[in-house]
């Protein structure tokens, strides 16, 4: 339609061409008419109206996860509304728009709702508790039979350890992944509210407090994982194999982070592939020679390096540079016969050189700690001259006819002679031929009290405690020698106190910390799964009853005074 038939829809047809000063209009009615005209032509005049526009209301939570007690923000808004509702977990009228701190006190997933008009909106916040998170709750107790508690007299600690003294703690070395799948395995009911992720973010995050609670300032983690291929010329680690997934380690230094404890990464050197196909034979030890040492060193370089990468850009405190979990033997051949003198002078002088460039290679893209003395160390300025500290384990420190009367005072005195010992060795006071590349510095020291919970240890040393394995006792041969050695917290209780005592008067080595290396059960529980023969079939949680663990036993509280000066007896619940 052309504006001038529009116009003359509503000017009769007899003034159309008529000049405007003489038509008899009304010129203020023209606006209207106008009007009209482009009203009717929209479909007005007909009973429409403006179309009213649809309320939106939205809702946000500052924090999603919290610990029970915790705060959240909750931010809403919303438009074409006059008003907001709240519901579920809050409650009341709101405004349109606006944000509230609340104070969680519940557990499990809270549900916050707001109203505005005919919309809603919806956020959940997961709150946790010591003791859960989200739908899982703590499945695990803390019981014993009363016959753990053992023979010998439970020790009073003596003394307390200043605040510049690290005060370390080592997890055991499996994750918490592998006993997750494993009581699945076994149809756990409690399994069925607890996801993997649940169970793994509670169990480490309640370890973690524990230790906090218990004075320690650094945690270790000891991780391994598989090789791609036996038969490749460089092994490298399949990083799906890990035990402890990357993912779970940035968890567990997160949650550190927040509770002021630093993390220390330790790597364990399995000598196997993915395939389950041995590197090389191995029976504890490994006999080398020099290919096979050269292969080791590359293989470890390459790796250790990839981890320092990684771990730099998480903020992880320290790493160790060499590895824990394989020992190597200097004399043995790889054909059953032994190296000579100079051969096993060859091979240490390699690996020392290796270790030191390793370490180089590390302090150049890793700005923590750098530590040694997982694995066998002894004084060589290519490593000592380099690092900020060397871990220092007892061996075994009675003779088996002194464990029935073994005291924290003997424990004692056979600590400070190891103690005197290895200061001897290590400066060359031991009558002994000195090392050509020796120091005349040795850097500070990490005292390491590992020790298992039965009295066998005292004397014979460590016993495998995460599965079944077979062994003899008196003469008899048992299938799964852990069920018949006899469970005694008291033991590494006095070897426990019996070493701090040594170490708080020891005057040989500058004191850097202590720790008790893989001595920290991820877990509650303290009674083994009655059946987990044979091993890998039935295994459950392994056996913390006897294992090195301090976790819900005396020597726990030993630790938490000598790190807090902070009295707590011991108090278990005992299973009848």
């Amino acid at each position: 339609m052309n504006r001038t038939r529009f116009i003359s829809t509503f000017i009769p047809d007899r003034l159309l061409g008529t000049p405007l000063d003489k038509a008899k209009i009304d010129m203020t009615k023209i606006p209207i008419i106008l009007s009209l005209a482009l009203l009717s032509a929209c479909g007005g005049g007909g009973g429409g109206s403006a179309p009213t526009s649809q309320a939106t209301a939205s809702i946000s939570a500052s924090k999603k996860v919290v610990m029970q007690g915790e705060s959240t923000v909750i931010s809403w808004g919303s438009s074409n509304a006059s008003s907001c509702t709240a519901s579920g977990y809050w409650s009341g009228n709101k405004a349109i728009s606006g944000s509230q701190t609340i104070a969680l006190t519940g557990y499990g997933d809270q549900s916050f709702t707001v109203t505005c008009g005919t919309a809603s909106s919806t956020v959940s916040v997961q709150v946790n508790t010591e003791n859960s998170e989200g739908s899982c709750v703590n499945p695990h107790k803390a019981d014993i039979y009363e016959s753990y508690l053992g023979v010998y007299e439970i020790p009073v600690p003596q003394n307390s350890f200043s605040d510049d003294h690290v005060k370390a703690v080592g997890f055991k070395d499996y994750g918490v992944e592998w006993i997750y799948e494993n009581y699945k395995r076994q149809g756990a009911s409690w399994v069925a509210d607890c996801s993997l992720d649940q169970y793994t973010k509670l169990m480490y995050r309640m370890t973690l407090r524990r230790l906090k609670e218990h004075g320690v300032t650094t945690a270790l983690i000891y991780n391994f994982g598989y090789w791609n291929d036996s038969q490749a010329e460089l092994w490298q680690i399949d990083h799906t194999t890990k035990h402890i997934d990357d993912e779970v380690i940035n968890y567990i230094v997160s949650e550190a982070e927040k509770l002021g404890i630093d993390i220390h990464y330790v790597w364990q050197f399995l000598p196997v592939d993915r395939g389950n196909e041995p590197l090389f034979p191995f029976n504890g030890y490994v006999s080398v020679d020099m290919p096979l040492l050269k292969k080791i060193m590359d293989a470890h370089e390459h790796h250790i390096l990839w981890e320092a990468d990684r771990l730099e850009s998480i903020n992880v405190g320290a790493i160790s540079a060499d590895w824990s979990a394989m020992w190597l033997c200097w004399h043995c051949g790889v054909n059953n016969g032994d190296h000579s003198q100079v051969q096993i002078d060859a091979l240490k002088d390699y690996y020392m050189e290796r270790m030191g460039s390793i370490i180089d290679q590390i302090k150049k893209r890793f700005s923590g700690k750098v530590h040694v003395g997982e694995g066998i160390q002894w004084n060589d300025k290519r490593v000592f001259d380099k690092v900020d500290g060397i871990s220092l384990p007892f061996g075994n420190l009675l003779l088996d006819g002194e464990v029935n009367s073994a005291t924290v005072d003997l424990m004692q005195e056979r600590a400070t002679a190891w103690i005197e010992k290895t200061y001897n060795e290590w400066h060359c006071l031991d009558n002994q031929p000195c090392w050509y590349n020796s120091s005349a510095t040795i850097p500070p020291v990490i005292f390491n009290l590992f020790s298992q919970s039965h009295g066998l240890f005292l004397s014979k040393g460590w016993v495998e405690d995460g599965f079944c394995t077979q062994g003899t006792i008196d003469d008899v041969t048992y299938g799964c020698v852990q069920y018949e050695i006899k469970t005694d917290f008291s033991a590494q209780a006095i070897f426990t106190e019996g070493l701090f005592r040594a170490i708080d008067t020891q005057s040989f080595f500058d004191t850097l910390g202590t720790t008790t290396s893989t001595g920290y059960w991820l877990s509650d529980t303290l009674i083994p799964d009655a059946n987990q023969y044979p091993a890998g079939t039935n295994t459950v949680e392994g056996f913390p009853n006897m294992s090195q663990s301090i976790r819900g036993k005396p020597a726990e509280k030993l630790f938490k005074y000598w790190y807090t000066g902070e009295y707590e007896p011991y108090e278990p619940a005992i299973k009848q």
